[in-house]
């Protein structure tokens, strides 16, 4: 099967990401879409907790059998690198293809990325696809070798950024997330300030 990673801190997930795994599977680029939440970021972003951000992409996935949650960089110790992670998972599911999906506002600092242990981005390309899905802002550049513009797919214009700044307002996001993970949100008391 062609399995495409989706990977971030889906802190929130939002409609962005439903639309985009949405869009891979029904145009037939994906067999399944396992979405892969980081631990520890390479970024040393701050995240809300791991059940909370678990919680909110199983409601996200409303029971679809295409699209899962894999946890292996949830399970392992320390700063979650894409190489890594990919290699862990070919080794793993060898009857599988894999490649990766990101967003174009990943492309500027793509060169940025690296397996962790002096590994560099262009092994990471030579050894697997990247899909990159265009979000408001920023152009496809630089596309490298193996990656894969999805011109036809509309611009991704949500962020997990903008939801938390709209709470932080007092504002509603139900233009932003599912209702239930709207409601779970506020159950939760997440992202207030």
């Amino acid at each position: 099967m062609k399995i495409f990673l989706f990977g971030g801190a889906f802190d929130p997930p939002h409609l962005g990401h439903q639309y985009i795994t949405k869009n891979l599977l029904k145009k037939g680029l994906a067999d399944e879409v396992w979405y892969v939440p980081v631990k520890s970021h390479p970024f040393s972003k701050q995240m809300s907790s791991v059940e909370h951000r678990l919680a909110m992409l199983n409601l996200l996935i409303n029971g679809d059998f295409r699209i899962k949650i894999e946890t292996y960089e949830l399970e392992k110790q320390g700063v979650s690198y894409s190489h890594e992670t990919l290699d862990a998972l070919a080794k793993k599911y060898p009857e599988h293809e894999f490649s990766w999906v990101i967003g174009s506002d990943n492309l500027n600092k793509f060169h940025l990325w690296s397996g962790g242990e002096g590994r560099s981005f262009r092994e990471l390309l030579k050894n697997y696809s990247f899909y990159v899905y265009p979000r408001q802002g920023f152009e496809f550049s630089p596309l490298y070798e193996n990656m894969i513009a999805l011109e036809e797919m509309k611009e991704v214009v949500v962020s997990s950024t903008n939801v938390r700044e709209a709470l932080s307002k007092g504002e509603s996001i139900l233009e932003f997330v599912d209702p239930k993970v709207a409601e779970f949100i506020e159950e939760n008391g997440l992202y207030q300030s």
